[in-house]
Parts: C-alpha cells; sequence; structure tokens
C-alpha cells in the first residue's frame, strides 16, 4: 500500500477507523465523545472537553487540550490527560496515569498503576492494588487520597530529581505534608501520620536511598545512600526508511499505521504513535512521550527519550525504552525487554522472556502466567525501595519460593512461573525487593535470609 499523509487533520477533520483488533480515533479539534467497542482502542481528543473511553484490554487515550474525561475500562491502559485540567480513571488491571498540566484528578483503580499528576495541584488515587505515585520538582502541591503507608513495600511516592535532604515533614489537620525545596512542591497523604510512614514508603527513582528512622518531633531525615551503575540505557540498531501504510498529522502528534508486512517507522519531533500490525517491524520513537505498538511479529521497538508506552503484541519482540520513565510491555511470545534510564514498569507478559531494567528504579511485573522469565541486568536488590518484583494475579505470599541457585536467585511460584535474577544472592535481598499488589502490608516471611532491614518506621 502507497504511504498516505493526512495533513488535512489540522483543520477540522476527524478520523474513525478500526483495523486489527484497534480502534483508531482522532477527534475535531473542539469536543468529542467516544467509546471504544474493539478489544484495543487508540483515541486522540485534541481540543476541547473530550470524553474518551476503551475497550476491555489496553488501551491508548490522549485527552489532548482542553478538560477532559478519560476512562480506560479493562485491561492494562495508557491515559495522558494532556494540557487542561482532566479527570482521567484507570479501571482493572495495571495503568499508567499522567494528568500533563493543569488541575488534574486520576483515580487508577485495581492493579499495579503509576500515577503522575504533572504540573500544577492534583488530586490522585490509587484505588485497590499497590500504587506508585510519581512527583518531581515540577509536580506542585497534589493531594493523595488513599495513600496504604508503612511496610512491607505497597504504596510509594516515587521521587525524581528529589533528594532525602529536600524533604520537609509536617503533621496536619489532614494528614502528613510531604514537601521539597521550601515548600515549592509538596504532596498531602490525607489521613496519614508522619508515625505511619516507613522506609519503603519513599522510592528515589534515580539511586537507591535508604532513609533512616528519627525522632517523632523532627521535621527532616538523613539518608545512606547506595549509588550503582546498573547498566545504563541501550538502543535498538539503526533502520532506514518509512514504509508505513498511512499517516495523520495533527496538533503535536504524529500518527502511522503500518500493513501485514515488515514497517519501518522513523521518529519525528512530535509525539509518535506508530502501530505496525503484521510483519516484522522496526518502530523508533524520538525525544517526546511515544505509544509504540508492534502488534503480530517479530518487532523493533526503541522509545528513545521521553515517557514512552511501548507494547510487543505477538511474537518474539525486541523493546528499548530509552530514557526517563517507561512502560513496557511483551505481551505473548519470548521478548527482551530493555527499559534503560528511569522508573520504569516492565512486564513480559506470556511466554519466557530477558529484562534489563537498565539505571533507575524500576518494577518488574509478574503473574501466575507470566512464563519462566530472566533478569540479566538492572536489578538492584537490598534495603532501600527500588527494583522490586510487583506479583499480581492474586499471588500470596506464601505461594513464592526464593532460593539461590548456579545462575543467581530463582523465585518461582506454582509450576510454570519463574524469575531467575542473574548475579545475585538471596541473602542480597531484603523485603522491599518483594511487592504484593493484592495483599496489603504482606511481607514475603519464606526464607529467613533475606533482610528485614528498609521497612522500619521512619520517625519513632
Amino acid at each position: 500500500m502507497a504511504n498516505s499523509d493526512n495533513s488535512a487533520l489540522r483543520g477540522s477533520d476527524s478520523v474513525h477507523e478500526t483495523f486489527g483488533d484497534y480502534d483508531l480515533f482522532i477527534g475535531r479539534p473542539n469536543s468529542n465523545f467516544h467509546t471504544s467497542s474493539m478489544p484495543m482502542s487508540a483515541q486522540f481528543g485534541r481540543n476541547g472537553a473530550d470524553f474518551l473511553t476503551g475497550g476491555a484490554m489496553a488501551d491508548d487515550l490522549m485527552g489532548g487540550r482542553g478538560t477532559d474525561f478519560l476512562t480506560g475500562g479493562g485491561g492494562a491502559d495508557h491515559l495522558d490527560g494532556g494540557d487542561g485540567a482532566d479527570f482521567l480513571t484507570g479501571g482493572a488491571m495495571d495503568d499508567a496515569l499522567r494528568g500533563g498540566d493543569g488541575r488534574d484528578v486520576l483515580d487508577e483503580g485495581d492493579g499495579h498503576g503509576d500515577l503522575e499528576g504533572g504540573m500544577s495541584d492534583d488530586f490522585l488515587r490509587g484505588g485497590r492494588g499497590a500504587d506508585a505515585f510519581a512527583v518531581d520538582p515540577t509536580s506542585g502541591h497534589d493531594i493523595i487520597y488513599d495513600f496504604k503507608p508503612g511496610g512491607p513495600m505497597f504504596d510509594h511516592l516515587a521521587l525524581r530529581d528529589i533528594k532525602p535532604e529536600d524533604l520537609r515533614f509536617d503533621d496536619t489537620t489532614l494528614g502528613v505534608k510531604i514537601s521539597w525545596n521550601n515548600d515549592q512542591g509538596s504532596v498531602l497523604l490525607v489521613g496519614v501520620q508522619k508515625s505511619e510512614l516507613a522506609q519503603s514508603d519513599f522510592m528515589f527513582a534515580d539511586e537507591r536511598y535508604l532513609l533512616q528512622p528519627t525522632s517523632a518531633n523532627a521535621d527532616r531525615l538523613t539518608a545512606i545512600s547506595f549509588a550503582k551503575d546498573e547498566g545504563g540505557d541501550l538502543n535498538a540498531p539503526a533502520a532506514a526508511g518509512n514504509t508505513a501504510a498511512e499517516t495523520y498529522n495533527f496538533d503535536d502528534f504524529h500518527v502511522q499505521k503500518g500493513n501485514e508486512s515488515a514497517d519501518t517507522m522513523q521518529a519525528t519531533a512530535d509525539r509518535d504513535a506508530f502501530f505496525g500490525l503484521g510483519g516484522d517491524d522496526k518502530l523508533f520513537g524520538g525525544a517526546n512521550d511515544d505509544h509504540l505498538a508492534g502488534d503480530a511479529g517479530a518487532d523493533t521497538l526503541d522509545g528513545g527519550d521521553g515517557m514512552d508506552d511501548l507494547r510487543g503484541g505477538a511474537g518474539n519482540d525486541q523493546l528499548y525504552g530509552g530514557a526517563m520513565a517507561d512502560n513496557l510491555m511483551g505481551e505473548d511470545g519470548n521478548d527482551q525487554l530493555f527499559a534503560g534510564d528511569g522508573h520504569d514498569m516492565l512486564d513480559g507478559g506470556a511466554g519466557n522472556d530477558t529484562l534489563n531494567g537498565g539505571d533507575g528504579a524500576d518494577a518488574y511485573i509478574v503473574n501466575p502466567t507470566s512464563g519462566k522469565d530472566v533478569v540479566t541486568g538492572g536489578f538492584d536488590a537490598g534495603p532501600g525501595a527500588f527494583d522490586h518484583i510487583a506479583f499480581e494475579g492474586g499471588i500470596m505470599p506464601n505461594q513464592v519460593q526464593v532460593a539461590d541457585t548456579a545462575g543467581g536467585v530463582l523465585v518461582t511460584w506454582g509450576t510454570d512461573a519463574s524469575l531467575l535474577l542473574q548475579g545475585l544472592t538471596v541473602s542480597q535481598m531484603s523485603q522491599d525487593d518483594f511487592m504484593f499488589s493484592d495483599v496489603e502490608g504482606g511481607g514475603y516471611v519464606n526464607n529467613p535470609l533475606i533482610q528485614t532491614a528498609g521497612t522500619d518506621f521512619l520517625f519513632v
């Protein structure tokens, strides 16, 4: 199929088409209403007040400018409100919610969610399951309504470009206020007091720190640093050409759709959303936040810089997250995931996968059908909330076994699923390396060699 450039979408046109399991909707530059009837959807609201609802599986909903209402529904969804005051609801399973600019309301729902309000003052609710609430120096003054404090690791603050010495702690009538940089930014944990906070409630996304307990009347903390080079960033081999079958350009987005043969799609200066469909595709994102879906075939996805959402689909795929916080999902097949720098989520999906989180704090997500996966690098074990295994799908602490092997630490649950942490020993691991998303306060207790350090209360 010849390339088609639909640049006229810079005007008042809209797009609604289905292909494979996808529903693609690109709205007009005013208010839009769309509910997907397909298992997966990619929806772009553009300007105005948009109401977008996803399907039963993984959806990518982009609100654009204006006040938007995004609902992911079932599946592991990626919701981005964009500019304006937005309302984001994730639904079931693991969702990544980013509010963008404006005063946003984020409600993740069930699952191990990653919530980031973005700039301005936001309202966040993680829902049932363990969640990461990401903040940085530009986050404004956020309010978290259902933060579950205390060890072992469960809900946690993921702090980017914020050091332990920047933090101040103050009890208020509504809850504990944690501020940084002389109150230029803060989070209010509603219903939580300082005395309930534990070491594993704080993840410093760039370097591993272990906050040290202090007296109950203190307002700041000291920390021990465990800075480590975990392997840095990797990029996919370059590929020439651009063979996408269909192209849409609008606002700050560049959307390309492939066909059933092998496609190559190159990064642009805009936010790229690429759909490979069939064939062995090579998809390259750029410096902005991109969405890359390989779909069927043995695909290679490279997010580049920015906070990217990468989905391999069926087939044996290679995913490279690049710099910053990325969401990597291998899905079906024996996949290779290289997250790179930043606070990343890695989910190999079904099949026997190879995982490398690279530098920064990462969540390795597993469930009863994950297969036999291997972590070849990027897992920094020990006390101080950082890299961790996120057990989902009803896996209980008493179902997990951890043992030393010649290849490293073998973590098993059931008979057909395991995670091998190459180069590590059980004695190097601690309680906060294990997160049970379905068990609030449920720690791992089945091996006495695992350290209990890292889950102590902070203000005693």
